[in-house]
């Protein structure tokens, strides 16, 4: 009978030994994930103040000093040990109270065309150069590039005083957030 307990026992004893292995394994599989696709933003600082043309955003916009930031130069690069990525598997999202109390997003893929449908949005993204990436080249970790965030839906809410949520994702890999403090809407100052 002892035996028959010791036998019991022992066999627990490895099946949860087996499944705290599994556990292991999956959670180390999702961290290298994490890991393995990660943004980090060396810069951002003001891109345009000014009134966009009613069906696209013109890269020269008429400076019409509204007040609000309209424009958002990001500079920034993969996290060391990341894989390579191409620009369409990278992307922001701004979330704001668009200053009538209503939940409102800005959000587009990183693509040196026109990612979406909606010209306003698009984040051309760039060498340090200013030479465009094009969506299939994959960026290696490390490589430093720019691209533009438009703040079209909450511009309302880039003033002086406010701030702005972004989030910038790599597909299957992990999100990097920051809190944009707005202290001046002046172009070229930054944000971070």
């Amino acid at each position: 009978a002892l035996i028959l307990v010791a036998a019991v026992a022992s066999t627990v004893i490895i099946k949860t030994a087996e499944e705290l292995q599994d556990r292991a394994e999956k959670t180390g599989d999702d961290t290298r994930d994490q890991i393995s696709g990660k943004l980090l933003v060396t810069d951002a600082y003001i891109g345009a103040d000014c009134t966009y043309a009613a069906n696209a955003f013109a890269a020269d916009c008429d400076a019409s000093a509204d007040g609000d930031i309209d424009m958002i130069i990001v500079i920034a690069k993969l996290a060391s040990g990341s894989d390579n990525t191409l620009p369409t598997s990278m992307s922001y999202t701004i979330a704001c109270d668009n200053g009538a109390g209503a939940f409102a997003t800005d959000h587009s893929l990183l693509s040196g065309t026109d990612a979406d449908t909606d010209a306003l949005h698009d984040a051309d993204i760039r060498t340090m150069a200013g030479v465009d990436i094009t969506d299939t080249t994959a960026l290696a970790s490390g490589e430093q590039f720019k691209f533009s965030i438009h703040t079209t839906n909450c511009d309302d809410v880039a003033v002086v005083g406010g701030s702005l949520s972004l989030t910038l994702n790599v597909e299957g890999g992990g999100d990097t957030r920051l809190d944009l403090e707005i202290e001046t809407v002046a172009i070229g100052d930054k944000l971070i």
